[in-house]
């Protein structure tokens, strides 16, 4: 028994010897990885910053390429003081008092180390614009604060401003880490002059995550969240993004969640979100079915428009304000009609009245071209089309559109992660060009001229 104890001690301990070993091998080899991760952004960096301050002095003319009606932000290309070549997820929402504010997602170039989430205001209804504030994540690439991403806001009753996002935790990714975080939030009540802290909002986890549950899930939400849901609760559509060894059967799945009191003005940490559409629910299309947009129709139903990998963005309708889904189906200009090329790349739908107007009347972004030859989904976009859409009361497709009209002749870069809102009575559409500039242009009647005729259906 002597024996057996003794060489049990010295079996544990060898063992203890190469498990501490193997984990300290493992550490090492993470704190490689991020310094190579690092290495490789900091010459990116380099080469990005080279590249912008080459072309700053064409900045003021390159601006107006797309004719934008507005000018929110030039960047400064000064890394020194703020990571600002990279500007996305342009999200403008209204306040009080003819206020407009903006959530944007900036860095030096997207995904580097410095990926922060910014807040601007407007006091004159979009004519000028402070500069950016960051609000979490690093402002600079030497920072050692984590990655923060895809910051999307909401305004509750009384006014308190919350701003949800993803924040990165170091170490702990499972494709990507731009998008692999908690779910945190921070709020506002003087109008974004001051923020709380942030706190950690509860996040369900679900088959499609990654079974190491040190692994936050892989999460984005891209559109302005809408007063969509019953008793106007916010509701917006969520890509999750699928844990590796599902990528066999699809990378990006389509969720929805709903805030159900935000306007009781909780603590971020005390948010009831409900999720929609998950687990084994989730809306797939092929590989990808990401980044929904929704807008209402004038019969209450909900209408949700994603960007997929087969070459066409797809719809979906919901019935009960967002709680339940159809199987998408490829957007088409009208029932039976020719469908709508498309990469991967984003693809707003917006109310041409206002988010929650239902109006009957819509407008879509697409790139209208898609190489099939071309094995990766993500090929060159092109320029950018608009496509306008009426509702139509007794047809299968709800909204039917009319002929793509040209909106951005770039030969790329048209990667438009974009906000609606409206001003004065006018429709402005707000957008990062080239993921640069930071503008926006109004969407006047002449856009919507060659849509079908409401209803034609019938």
């Amino acid at each position: 028994m002597r024996v057996n104890a003794f060489w049990s001690r010295a079996i544990l301990a060898i063992l203890v010897v190469c498990l501490l070993g193997r984990a300290s091998e493992c550490m090492a080899q993470q704190s490689a990885n991020h310094d190579d991760w690092k290495a490789e952004y900091a010459e990116r960096i380099r080469a990005t910053l080279e590249n912008r301050r080459a072309q700053k002095p064409q900045f003021q003319k390159d601006v107006q390429h797309t004719t934008p009606d507005f000018i929110v932000y030039v960047p400064k290309v000064e890394p020194e003081k703020l990571g600002d070549c990279y500007n996305d997820h342009f999200q403008v929402f209204e306040g009080p008092k003819g206020m407009l504010f903006a959530t944007v997602c900036q860095a030096t170039c997207e995904g580097s180390l410095d990926q922060h989430v910014a807040f601007m205001r407007s006091f004159d209804r979009g004519k000028t614009w402070e500069e950016p504030r960051v609000l979490v994540g690093p402002p600079t690439f030497d920072s050692d604060k984590p990655i923060a991403s895809w910051g999307f806001a909401m305004t509750s009753e009384s006014g308190r401003i919350y701003v949800i996002y993803d924040q990165y935790q170091e170490g702990k990714v499972s494709t990507n880490r731009q998008h692999t975080g908690f779910m945190m939030g921070c709020y506002s009540d003087d109008l974004g002059e001051t923020w709380s802290e942030p706190q950690q909002i509860p996040m369900p986890r679900t088959s499609n995550d990654s079974p190491d549950e040190t692994i936050p899930p892989e999460w984005v939400v891209w559109q302005h969240p809408l007063r969509l849901g019953p008793e106007r609760k916010y509701l917006v559509g969520v890509t999750r993004y699928a844990a590796p060894q599902l990528h066999s059967k699809y990378r990006t799945v389509t969720e929805f969640i709903r805030f159900d009191n935000i306007d009781a003005d909780p603590e971020p940490r005390d948010l009831i979100v409900r999720w929609f559409m998950t687990d084994d629910r989730v809306l797939t299309k092929g590989t990808y079915c990401e980044e929904p947009s929704i807008v209402k129709l004038p019969d209450g139903r909900l209408f949700a428009l994603m960007r997929t990998g087969i070459g066409y963005p797809c719809w979906s309708v919901s019935d009960d304000l967002g709680e339940n889904w159809t199987e998408p189906e490829i957007l088409r200009d009208r029932d039976n009609g020719t469908p709508f090329l498309h990469p991967i790349s984003p693809c707003p739908l917006y109310d041409w009245e206002g988010g929650t107007a239902g109006s009957g009347r819509y407008f879509a972004m697409i790139h209208n071209k898609y190489n099939f030859d071309d094995k990766n989904p993500w090929q060159n976009r092109g320029p950018l089309y608009l496509i306008a859409g009426t509702y139509q009361a007794n047809a299968r497709q709800p909204i039917w559109f009319g002929e793509p009209q040209l909106f951005v002749d770039r030969p790329s870069g048209n990667s438009f992660y974009t906000s609606v809102t409206r001003i004065d009575g006018k429709t402005v559409l707000w957008y990062p060009d080239q993921k640069f500039y930071l503008l926006g242009r109004y969407i006047g009647e002449e856009w919507l001229k060659n849509a079908p005729k409401m209803n034609e259906a019938r």
